[in-house]
């Protein structure tokens, strides 16, 4: 038996929305720790400056855990060239600005999954083809699109068949583009923390 055209259209309606919410949370993550990782790897780098100056410290450990030694010089460097190419990226990219596009897409895509819903349920109902041109309208306002992870990740959260590549994808590989934040964040706590047992001790 062939399918309601309607039905179909909600269900794919409700796809895009879901897909967007999770583009829109992904981005929301991205904008986060990128700002907190150029503060963190900011302040390192003052701390050091300064305790080169007060206390004569040369080097820092960057890795916890990790016996590694640094010249100073060389983590100063290396730090003021990361800033400035997050600082560029983050300007270019202009995570906010996507963010909140993407969100205000989801906001409306979900307004329409709902307002379909009633209209199959209801004998007096909006046709096909106005539906489907308000759709395409919301899809043209908002050029920010979801990547392909995310339409995956909603179908298979929609279709409720969650197999275990929806749990790969959905919490891990998605995060992928996160973990350079994660890692200059890392080794950013752990040179303030090293510069301050250096002080202390």
């Amino acid at each position: 038996m062939n399918e309601d055209p309607l039905v179909k259209l909600e269900k794919d309606v409700k796809i895009v929305a879901s897909a967007r919410f999770n583009c829109s949370k992904r981005l929301n993550k991205k904008t986060w720790w990128s700002l907190f990782s150029i503060s963190a790897i900011s302040i390192s780098l003052i701390l050091l400056t300064i305790c080169e100056n007060y206390y004569g410290i040369k080097s820092i450990e960057p890795l916890l855990f990790i016996q590694i030694t640094l010249p100073g010089w060389i983590f100063t460097t290396l730090s003021s060239v990361i800033i400035l190419a997050l600082s560029i990226a983050i300007s270019s990219a202009r995570l906010d600005v996507q963010y909140e596009k993407i969100y205000d897409s989801a906001l409306k895509l979900n307004k329409l999954a709902r307002e379909i819903q009633v209209d199959i349920q209801s004998e007096d109902s909006a046709s096909y083809g106005e539906i489907v041109d308000r759709y395409n309208k919301i899809l043209i306002e908002n050029p920010v699109n979801h990547k392909d992870i995310d339409y995956h990740i909603a179908k298979c959260e929609i279709n409720k068949n969650k197999e275990p590549d929806y749990y790969y994808k959905k919490h891990i590989k998605q995060h992928f583009c996160l973990f350079p934040y994660y890692l200059i964040t890392f080794v950013s706590l752990s040179v303030i923390l090293s510069i301050l047992v250096k002080v202390t001790s």
